[in-house]
């Protein structure tokens, strides 16, 4: 009887403090949110908030994965969502720029609701939609509320500079020359942005020291495009 009651006494021990251990971590949970949850909670915010300014009528599941190794993002063709890797996390300085690279592969998953057919156009011509998911992605950010120069420093930011530029052996343009078109569709659409205080960043200056030539060559051709227009017009 004895040994039946140190049995029991021991069970009941170990019983009540399993439930103390499990109270304890439920009570931690809070912190754990704040501690581990702030990527979560911001992602799926800037997320949720371009896809309702701009009324999408299709879905585009947003998934954070937690490899901190994979500097990326990418949309998923046959599901349609959007995945972002904390590996790019740290290379964001503000919502505009998570913006940028959300809404570009916004513009993917909207692509992608084309079906099969439209995935392998897709595939085949993949240079082209990585253009035009740039410059739908600063439509949308905009609708948003978000700068588009962000699109510019954030690019230039961590996008490499591959060396070839041709064919089956790059999937994507070079950077340089997607940087230039994001600055020419700026500068006609939304030319509000090159007077914004984020033209003062860093990444974007860069932008400018490094592509100085072709930037020059464009505005010369607004210039002259001006010119020739308001000729005409008289």
């Amino acid at each position: 009887m004895k040994k039946f009651l140190v049995l029991f006494i021991l069970l009941f021990g170990l019983t009540a403090q399993a439930d103390v251990m499990e109270v304890e971590q439920i009570s931690d949970m809070p912190h754990f949110w704040e501690q581990n949850g702030r990527p979560e909670q911001k992602v799926l915010e800037v997320g949720a908030k371009i896809i309702n300014a701009n009324k999408l009528d299709k879905r585009i599941p947003i998934n954070l994965d937690r490899n901190s190794k994979i500097i990326n993002a990418f949309s998923s063709m046959p599901r349609k969502t959007v995945t972002i890797y904390y590996g790019i996390l740290p290379y964001f300085d503000n919502d505009d720029e998570l913006a940028y690279v959300l809404s570009h592969e916004m513009a993917h998953s909207l692509d992608a609701y084309g079906g099969p057919f439209k995935w392998i156009k897709m595939v085949y011509n993949s240079k082209e939609y990585e253009f035009k998911a740039d410059l739908i992605g600063i439509d949308l950010m905009v609708k948003a509320g978000y700068n588009p120069i962000a699109a510019i420093c954030t690019a230039n930011k961590w996008m490499g500079e591959s060396y070839w530029d041709f064919w089956i052996f790059t999937t994507h343009p070079k950077t340089s020359r997607r940087l230039l078109k994001m600055y020419e569709y700026i500068y006609v659409k939304y030319p509000w942005a090159l007077k914004t205080d984020m033209v003062k960043n860093l990444n974007y200056q860069n932008f400018l020291y490094s592509s100085q030539k072709e930037v020059n060559a464009f505005l010369q051709h607004q210039k002259e495009r001006s010119s020739k227009q308001k000729t005409e017009d008289i």
